[in-house]
């Protein structure tokens, strides 16, 4: 799956505008996994879960982020982190991943900040 998963526009967007085609090939296989189980967990292909984050103005047709669908797709986020288990930096670690997904792909999205707490 993950090779269909990297064949994907948003995706090759991410690899590439974020440089983990330069990474070693075994964090590569792990952001790909975390992303397909988000978009599982959503069933959202990462086309569908871009797309989903705009809206487009009536009047323009001019493309925006929607706020209420950032704040939906956090909230998602948050219950994928919290179902796989994940907790302290391994989970604010993970879900920065998706995230990273999003905005390499023009979807301005924040997170936790891992403190050491």
């Amino acid at each position: 799956m993950t090779e269909a998963l990297r064949a994907t526009d948003p995706v090759r967007r991410w690899f590439s505008s974020a440089g983990h085609h330069r990474r070693p090939p075994e964090m590569q296989e792990h952001y790909l996994d975390v992303l397909d189980g988000f978009c599982r967990h959503t069933g959202k292909s990462p086309d569908e879960l871009v797309a989903f984050c705009f809206l487009r103005r009536r009047a323009t047709g001019e493309r925006f982020v929607s706020v209420k669908r950032r704040v939906t797709v956090n909230e998602w986020i948050d219950v994928f982190v919290s179902e796989q288990g994940w907790t302290g930096k391994d989970a604010v670690v993970t879900a920065n991943i998706v995230r990273g997904f999003l905005i390499h792909n023009g979807v301005l999205i924040q997170g936790k900040v891992w403190t050491g707490g």
